[in-house]
């Protein structure tokens, strides 16, 4: 099965901001995970919505910190660079068919 009929089969979508505060809010209260986020964002300077480029940004800074919310960032980041990933090879592997 190709990259393409993998997204589609399985109805991908890119990891979201919903994602992240839903793994936050495991982590913790939803409030501190609200704060993280948008201080996170403040801190580069974005706001919803975000295109995936500036999520992944967004996310590398939320890295940064300590703690938790860095476990759940780096989770939601492999996420990302998953689906931009399959996302990538999707047209190639669509023309090779």
């Amino acid at each position: 099965m190709d990259a393409l009929s993998a997204i589609k089969r399985y109805n991908l979508d890119p990891p979201s901001e919903q994602d992240l505060l839903a793994s936050l809010n495991r982590l913790m209260k939803p409030e501190q995970s609200q704060q993280l986020w948008s201080t996170a964002c403040k801190q580069i300077n974005v706001r919803p919505p975000m295109s995936i480029d500036q999520f992944e940004k967004a996310l590398l800074q939320l890295k940064d910190a300590k703690g938790m919310a860095s476990i759940a960032a780096n989770s939601i980041l492999i996420r990302v660079k998953s689906y931009r990933s399959l996302s990538n090879t999707a047209p190639k592997a669509k023309e090779q068919s």
